[in-house]
């Protein structure tokens, strides 16, 4: 593969940005993080001053115009994607944006089909889909050694503590609550595992108010839900049952709780997110043991990070931006391009309608 050399722009360069985006990128051969661009500029310049990169701008236009760029990693509060989006695409830059892609379902769609008439890559943040335990998982299924799946669990399951958590805690901001947040990704690796949802019943629940800073003082209370589930169908007949929770204690070390267990007829197998590099495994008749994921599914082919360094349930997360710099030097689709975050937030719309109107209903298709 021709190492076509990249200058990407970050923006938005909170948590996810430091953890996620700049050191994957920046281990990438051919790849510079050209600029750095943020309205905080308090943050802006702890940021230059750690990563050492000397273009930074504060006014997202600015930036955009002013500095030569090939792509653009937008990791900002979820009101602001669509119109970031936008404006990278009309400025001729790849984009890779933080899930989901926007407020609803509507805006998602009007990205998605931008971006595809644009000519220029786009993908979208789903890193759970580069989980080790996952790679595997969605081997066995795509090579029948599961066979056909039956049923099929989803939880991701956390304790957030009652404070408050910024941002994502207003509707105006984040779109939805738990559902967007850590619902959306497990729409999408369920998909990508088992195929189209087509239809579900769920439920939405609001829990605390969230109403008082750290020092006691008031604050905006919360307007969008802490716990979510739902049951959906998909187009092969598999029945899949989701729960996730900002207030929810988990059976990881750490307190939380992250799964996806496939019960299929031939055998049943469960990714677990604590344990990146294993996966539980059953033959029908005999119980659950450990099988490690063999070492071709433990990264992405090619990709420079090395499966033993940092900590694993983090690391896997940089091959996010090697798929992105692979399929823009390879000149095909990113996967998971925003067609697959169109069709998430697609699926969690009428979630959020099934839960309102307690019953069942179809998921629509919205043509590729």
């Amino acid at each position: 593969m021709a190492e076509k050399q990249l200058r990407i722009g970050l923006v938005g360069l909170g948590g996810v940005c430091a953890q996620v985006h700049y050191p994957g990128f920046s281990r990438i051969p051919g790849v510079e993080i050209a600029a750095l661009c943020d309205p905080d500029e308090h943050l802006l310049g702890r940021r230059q001053a750690e990563w050492k990169i000397e273009t930074i701008h504060s006014d997202y236009m600015q930036f955009l115009r002013e500095v030569e760029l090939d792509a653009v990693v937008i990791a900002t509060p979820n009101v602001y994607h669509r119109t970031l989006i936008l404006a990278a695409l009309k400025a001729g830059c790849h984009v890779l944006c933080e899930k989901p892609l926007g407020m609803n379902q509507e805006e998602t769609v009007e990205v998605y089909q931008a971006a595809r008439d644009s000519g220029q890559n786009h993908m979208v943040a789903f890193t759970y889909r580069f989980v080790p335990g996952m790679n595997y998982l969605r081997h066995l299924v795509q090579s029948g050694e599961l066979g056909q799946i039956r049923h099929a669990r989803f939880q991701r399951l956390q304790d957030w503590g009652e404070g408050p958590i910024g941002w994502r805690q207003y509707r105006d901001r984040a779109g939805s609550g738990e559902l967007g947040d850590m619902g959306i990704h497990r729409i999408d690796f369920a998909e990508d595992l088992l195929g189209p949802i087509q239809a579900v019943c769920g439920a939405l629940k609001q829990v605390l108010p969230r109403d008082k800073n750290e020092d006691g003082t008031a604050c905006p209370p919360q307007d969008v839900e802490d716990w979510v589930a739902w049951i959906a169908e998909f187009e092969g007949g598999t029945t899949g049952v989701f729960e996730m929770g900002k207030l929810t204690r988990g059976h990881g070390p750490g307190g939380d709780h992250d799964i996806a267990e496939l019960n299929g007829s031939r055998a049943s197998a469960v990714y677990r997110l604590h344990a990146p590099g294993e996966i539980l495994y059953a033959a029908r008749g005999g119980p659950y043991a450990v099988r490690a994921v063999p070492e071709e599914f433990l990264k992405r082919p090619g990709s420079p990070r090395d499966p033993l360094e940092g900590e694993p349930t983090q690391v896997f997360r940089y091959d996010q931006a090697w798929e992105f710099v692979c399929a823009i030097r390879e000149g095909r689709e990113c996967r998971p391009s925003f067609y697959h975050g169109m069709r998430a937030q697609t699926v969690a719309d009428v979630i959020i309608e099934a839960a309102s109107e307690r019953r069942w209903i179809d998921v629509p298709v919205v043509a590729a």
